[in-house]
């Protein structure tokens, strides 16, 4: 039996997570991470974003029986719930996603969500249907030799129309891998064409780039690096296209505190108050 195909949302995941990763700005957050004797796993959140602050709980518990449940009240009223399943057959995962509404909000639910999994060999398959909203959607890839061809598309039940589909192909090697992604919003334009390139420089460094077409808009070009200066130690850079330039220093201060420290600096108009900075301390006991 052979590996299971990338999932579609994952093709180009390792140039994606090089260029966004740890380049949260604008904001401060604290996150601290808990596991009881029990095995119930606790993660309080608070962000700080200008005079706002928004702040949440989130609880996991793995039942014996192969039931895994996740339960997230924020600040501002929501509950979200998750209860998710992979014991009904090898390779199947299903998941039921539910969001309570701000108490100003009429209803019981604003979501209620149910999606299917299934990897197995050289297929994977993704569906789900939100019952509020009547969203649907198809994705599914498939592995031949080091080439991974996958498509998607969004139904809208509700309206009875297609809303986007889109279409992608990745190819890997031991040291890069390079993915080309087209995504369509029918009847908003012109498609988008996506290529990404991610190298593996060696075991401390890797290079990734990305470029964007839209017809009508400037063409979108991104390029990152990140190196590990130790053990405890790494840093990220990358440059866009609209001169805007990030860098993201993160340290592993102790066994439980980890902090990564973000900037974004307008090269474009450099005496504008436009750059930003941001912080996030992550706490694990």
């Amino acid at each position: 039996m052979g590996k299971a195909a990338t999932a579609f949302k994952d093709l180009g995941k390792a140039c994606n997570d090089l260029l966004t990763k740890d380049y949260k700005v604008g904001k401060n957050t604290v996150e601290v991470k808990s596991k009881m004797s029990n095995g119930v796993e606790f993660k309080p959140s608070g962000t700080k974003t200008g005079d706002k602050f928004a702040g949440s709980l989130n609880g996991k518990y793995f039942f014996p029986v192969g039931l895994d449940t996740e339960v997230t009240c924020h600040t501002t009223g929501v509950i979200e719930a998750t209860f998710e399943t992979k014991k009904l057959c090898n390779g199947l995962n299903v998941a039921l996603d539910c969001t309570r509404p701000e108490p100003s909000k009429p209803g019981l639910l604003s979501v209620a969500k149910c999606t299917v999994d299934y990897a197995v060999d050289m297929f994977n398959i993704k569906t789900s249907y939100e019952a509020y909203s009547g969203a649907m959607h198809a994705a599914g890839t498939i592995a031949y030799d080091a080439f991974t061809f996958g498509a998607s598309a969004d139904y809208n039940a509700n309206k009875g129309a297609l809303s986007k589909y889109g279409a992608a192909c990745q190819f890997v090697q031991p040291d890069f891998s390079v993915t080309a992604k087209l995504a369509q919003a029918v009847g908003k334009g012109a498609p988008t064409y996506t290529g990404t390139y991610y190298h593996t420089v060696s075991g401390d460094m890797q290079v990734g780039a990305e470029l964007v077409h839209a017809t009508g808009k400037d063409l979108g070009l991104a390029f990152g690096c990140q190196y590990k200066l130790d053990k405890d130690t790494s840093v990220k850079g990358k440059v866009d296209a609209d001169g805007m330039l990030s860098a993201s220093y993160k340290q592993k201060i102790s066994k439980l505190t980890t902090m990564t420290l973000a900037s974004q600096i307008d090269t474009v108009n450099l005496s504008d108050n436009k750059h930003k900075f941001g912080m996030i301390l992550n706490v694990t006991a």
